[in-house]
């Protein structure tokens, strides 16, 4: 289970981002790739955090919809 997230967290990893749109991690994983690919989700802020991806909680809030297959 991955941590709560806290109030002022600003960067969120795949699985609390996952959990905090309400989709699967699955889902948020597809999103993020078609990202990293610049074909989707042009909303998403991600960085590298040594191996892992975090991603910006603020750009969370502003998207409508994220997009996993095209």
């Amino acid at each position: 289970m991955d941590k709560p997230i806290a109030q002022q967290q600003a960067w969120l990893t795949i699985k609390q981002a996952a959990n905090y749109l309400g989709v699967s991690y699955r889902s948020m994983r597809y999103a993020i790739q078609l990202k990293k690919e610049e074909k989707a989700n042009v909303a998403f802020r991600l960085k590298k955090f040594g191996r892992r991806t975090l991603v910006n909680r603020n750009s969370l809030d502003t998207i409508n919809e994220i997009i996993i297959r095209l």
